[in-house]
């Protein structure tokens, strides 16, 4: 990563996050603003789109922003506030990377190390994967399969079998792969590399120094009553019903946090005092793999307008949530949901509010781009809404990328007639690309919409994110 990305971190940081004060002359976060973020977030609770929200805004290292919106529960009405505890999903995967970096520090762990060094079960299909392979989900590993039950109890003994009995689906290092396998295995590295469970690591590591004395892993403790309760889509009150819960033992290093705004803030504004800048470097830094995504270990390394952000999406059933840092500006935003997608229905994307409040907070410079170039890109969203690839304008990495199949289970089509494309940004990339970005609208959601040129005109990467 740049070195002004770390400067900032570490400047950034001061005391610990104290509630939420009203927006003063310390923080460029003005009433307008606030009101704003009110706006976005009570929309998508009187559009049905989930009982509660929870936001959290953080700018200049201290919290100028932390509100509950909707129902924490829709049967007793409870709203949700600030400090209600939610799930974070896959947002654990940046704690187990954490506390594999701090026993990288330790000295007790190499990210080169061998997985089987650590987890000797897994010999026959993970005998050339690294830890840091594990974390930058790169591994090769298979996922669970199609019949796996997640609501049912697993021991890690016999999910260990299971996974080492199947094959990798590509070589060790060659292809980013989202899977859930990678980060549950690298929370049973760092139990066996620090001889206590992962919760107590990260409870005596993380949680009490930087006081998130509402977060833990879920199995660990009873949640509060107060706790978020997770809903999805479905015939009960106002278009929700409880969602199955999924068994502790699949969320582990994988999905198992539970946390608050208030602790996820702390957690943004202290990481690189915590960690090390070296520690954050690592975390930050892109693994090599091919493909658009740019991951590093528990976030996705991407771009804003030009200027670095970094951003994490997690769902479990009931429950989603993001957090995204544009350091740049200074500004991170965390956004959580009590409801999941898992079962259709128009459900809220923290990621597409937080992308939202982004624009409100930060907004990016306005990009003056050739008309040609808007045309085209305007013609390649039609393109995969009509499923009709002319691979003669892609480069030959991308049309391997984009494969029959990855466009046969796109559904744009389903997004609407395209209603507006607007640009925001041009940006020379280090491999000589040009992405283009631009905010895009469609009857129901706006997008960021990611277009890039390689240096002989063909497209290099497409992207629709929330």
């Amino acid at each position: 990563m740049k070195r002004w990305l770390f400067v900032f971190l570490v400047l950034a940081t001061s005391s610990l996050a104290q509630p939420a004060r009203s927006p003063g002359a310390e923080s460029n976060f003005t009433p307008r603003m606030s009101a704003a973020v009110d706006r976005l977030a009570r929309d998508e609770v009187h559009g049905g789109r989930t009982p509660g929200i929870a936001v959290g805004i953080v700018a200049d290292g201290r919290i100028v922003y932390a509100r509950g919106f909707g129902s924490a529960n829709l049967k007793k009405s409870v709203a949700v506030q600030p400090d209600t505890e939610f799930y974070a999903g896959d947002l654990t995967r940046q704690f187990t990377a954490a506390a594999v970096l701090m026993l990288v520090q330790d000295g007790k762990l190499k990210l080169d190390d061998k997985v089987t060094k650590s987890v000797p079960e897994l010999s026959a299909v993970a005998a050339n994967v690294t830890i840091a392979q594990l974390l930058q989900q790169t591994s090769g590993l298979p996922k669970p399969g199609p019949s796996a039950d997640f609501t049912r109890s697993v021991k890690p003994a016999d999910l260990l079998t299971a996974i080492d009995a199947q094959k990798p689906v590509s070589p060790p290092g060659a292809a980013y792969a989202d899977n859930p396998v990678n980060y549950l295995i690298a929370g049973i590295v760092v139990e066996r590399a620090a001889a206590e469970p992962l919760s107590d690591f990260l409870q005596q590591r993380i949680f009490f120094p930087l006081v998130m004395n509402r977060t833990f892993l879920a199995g660990d403790t009873g949640l509060s009553p107060s706790r978020a309760v997770g809903y999805t889509h479905g015939p009960g009150p106002r278009g929700f019903v409880v969602a199955r819960s999924w068994d502790p033992a699949w969320l582990r290093g994988d999905r198992g946090l539970v946390t608050t705004i208030y602790d996820l803030a702390k957690w943004d504004i202290e990481m690189p005092i915590l960690l090390h800048v070296d520690a954050v470097r690592t975390m930050f830094e892109p693994g090599g793999s091919s493909g658009p995504t740019k991951y590093g270990m528990g976030w996705v390394i991407d771009q804003r307008g030009g200027k670095s952000f970094v951003w994490y999406a997690g769902q479990v059933p009931g429950y989603r949530a993001v957090n995204a840092l544009l350091p740049d500006n200074h500004v991170a935003v965390i956004v959580f949901v009590n409801a999941d997608a898992m079962h259709g229905g128009r459900i809220a994307s923290p990621a597409s509010l937080a992308a939202r409040i982004l624009d409100v907070i930060a907004p990016p410079a306005t990009a003056h781009l050739d008309n040609a170039i808007v045309s085209r890109a305007q013609e390649w969203l039609q393109r995969l809404a009509d499923k009709h690839i002319d691979r003669t304008q892609l480069t030959p990495q991308f049309s391997i990328y984009l494969t029959d199949d990855l466009v046969s289970r796109s559904d744009f089509a389903a997004l609407g007639r395209l209603q507006s494309i607007v640009p925001i940004s041009s940006t020379t990339e280090t491999n000589g690309d040009t992405l283009y970005e631009f905010l895009v609208s469609y009857p129901h959601a706006r997008y960021h919409y990611k277009f890039a040129l390689a240096g002989d005109g063909k497209i290099d990467e497409l992207v629709l994110a929330d």
